[in-house]
C-alpha cells in the first residue's frame, strides 16, 4: 500500500484494503464523485454486524485514541493529493492508515454498502499485530492499564501490610515472617510503579519518533 501511494501521481488516488470485492463497482465510482464535493479523504464502510473482536477493538481505540473522527471497518477509499502529503508530513510512517488519516485535519468523510457473501482469506493474525501496534502508537491504554495495576498492587500491598502488622499484634508469628511479607508486598508494589514509569517514558519516546508534528491546520482564511 505504501509503495502503490509512493508511485501514484494522480490528483485523486484509491486505496483498497483487499482484493475480495464485496461490492458494486458503482460505490467506486460514487466514492469519488463525494469527494468532488469538498472531502479529502472518503471511505466505504460495510453496513453490516463487525465481529466480536472488531467491535472491542475499535470501541477501545475510539475511546482511548482521542482523533478528530471515529474509525470503524472500511473496505477501500479515495484520498486527494493533499491528503496524502498532509499524512507524509505529519508521520515518519503509517502503520495504521485509517488512523492516521482520522486525525489529519482534513474533512473527511463515509458511504456505507450492504455487502454481498464473498470469501476472503483469514488474517486474525496479521489483524492481531497490527491492532496491537495501532493502540500502542496512537492510544494511551497500555499506560493506563498499567496506571491501574500499579494502583491495584499498592492497595493490595498495604493489605497485605496492614494483615500482616496486625497478626504481628495479635499473635507469635515465626521470627522475620513479618518484615519479609511487609517487604516483598510493598517491594512488588513499587515494582508496578516503576514500570508505570517506564511504560510512560517510553511511550513519549515513541510520540517524538513517530509524530513529526505537534499541530494540524484545516484550512487558512485570508482577511480582506
Amino acid at each position: 500500500m505504501n509503495a502503490g501511494v509512493n508511485l501514484a501521481i494522480g490528483d485523486f488516488v484509491f486505496e483498497f484494503d483487499s482484493v475480495y470485492v464485496d461490492y458494486d463497482w458503482i460505490y467506486v465510482r460514487k466514492i469519488y464523485d463525494r469527494a468532488l464535493q469538498g472531502f479529502d479523504i472518503v471511505s466505504a464502510r460495510i453496513n453490516k454486524k463487525q465481529r466480536l473482536s472488531s467491535r472491542f477493538f475499535y470501541e477501545i481505540f475510539n475511546r482511548y485514541a482521542r482523533l478528530q473522527h471515529k474509525i470503524g471497518t472500511e473496505t477501500f477509499r479515495v484520498l486527494s493529493r493533499r491528503a496524502i502529503n498532509r499524512i507524509h508530513s505529519v508521520a515518519h510512517s503509517v502503520p495504521f492508515r485509517k488512523a492516521a488519516y482520522a486525525n489529519c485535519g482534513l474533512a473527511s468523510d463515509f458511504l456505507t454498502y450492504v455487502p454481498a457473501e464473498t470469501l476472503s482469506p483469514k488474517k486474525h493474525e496479521r489483524r492481531a499485530t497490527l491492532a496491537v501496534d495501532s493502540l500502542i502508537l496512537f492510544t494511551d491504554v497500555a499506560y493506563r492499564a498499567a496506571i491501574a495495576l500499579a494502583c491495584t498492587m499498592l492497595i493490595v500491598a498495604a493489605g497485605i501490610g496492614a494483615y500482616a502488622l496486625a497478626y504481628r499484634m495479635a499473635g507469635n508469628p515465626v521470627e522475620g515472617w513479618t518484615t519479609t511479607i511487609v517487604f516483598l508486598a510493598f517491594g512488588f508494589g513499587g515494582l508496578f510503579l516503576i514500570l508505570t514509569m517506564v511504560i510512560k517514558y517510553l511511550q513519549t519516546i515513541v510520540n517524538l519518533i513517530f509524530k513529526k508534528k505537534n499541530f494540524l491546520f484545516k484550512s487558512i482564511d485570508k482577511l480582506q
